[in-house]
């Protein structure tokens, strides 16, 4: 869960609320910047990856398998920091390093999946992904209603989640990845996703915003947990869109 924030400000109660909007915006600022960096990252790699990464993974695919499992691993371990050790990313410089880490392992990973994919395809979902997302955090910046209560039932749909996958990765190494019974749960695994992660997004965006319609929010010193957290929601939205839409080589 997003900590929640108190700045101790002294005197007068309207100058306390102008300076603690000012500390805000720049917040939201800092996060959203961050936040196109990464983006601009993934797109540039999993791009440069996706046109020409063919060629590897037909000429050298231990390579790739190699590539892979490092950028998991780094993923993974970094995520782990994240968890165990939350004071690490709100300490500059490292949080800066320990977030460039993690967003050239996550942008070798999105680039090898859509190197699955026709080039067109990716296109095209990247195109709905952005409109899709830009719509999302309109609406969680306007709207009066908060989501940041939702929290613990997103947190168990993304564990349903998490486990139907396992559940299906096993049944397909057993053979079950040709029927149809198979497929029409693949569309649903991957809507489901989609739909999951477009409430994460406006999620999100309310503990980035705060504001009073909002029960929770980052901390200003969360910067980079902020910008990771909304990340990790747009890269899994365009992977699960991808899944539903994309057409494989």
């Amino acid at each position: 869960m997003a900590p929640t924030e108190s700045t101790p400000l002294a005197g007068n109660s309207e100058l306390a609320s102008i300076t603690d909007t000012a500390v805000r915006h720049g917040f939201i600022r800092k996060v959203f910047g961050i936040l196109g960096v990464q983006l601009v990252a993934t797109a540039v790699v999993a791009g440069l990856i996706t046109i020409f990464g063919d060629k590897l993974v037909t000429s050298s695919p231990a390579l790739v398998s190699v590539f892979m499992v490092l950028s998991i691993a780094m993923v993974l371990s970094i995520s782990c920091i994240f968890i165990c050790c939350p004071d690490t990313m709100r300490k500059s410089p490292q949080n800066y390093f320990l977030l460039s880490a993690f967003t050239l392992a996550e942008a070798f990973l999105v680039g090898f999946i859509c190197v699955q994919y026709t080039v067109q395809s990716v296109l095209v979902t990247l195109a709905i992904t952005a409109v899709v997302t830009l719509a999302l955090m309109l609406f969680a910046f306007q709207t009066k209603y908060d989501f940041t209560g939702f929290l613990p039932y997103l947190f168990a749909g993304c564990l349903v989640l998490f486990f139907m996958g396992i559940a299906m990765s096993i049944a397909a190494a057993c053979g079950a990845a040709g029927s149809g019974a198979f497929r029409i749960l693949n569309i649903l695994y991957a809507s489901a996703g989609a739909l999951l992660f477009s409430f994460y997004i406006i999620l999100d965006v309310q503990l980035i915003i705060g504001g009073k319609h909002s029960k929770f929010r980052f901390g200003i010193d969360d910067y980079c947990m902020a910008a990771i957290n909304i990340y990790m929601d747009i890269v899994q939205l365009f992977l699960f869109l991808l899944e539903l839409l994309g057409n494989r080589k």
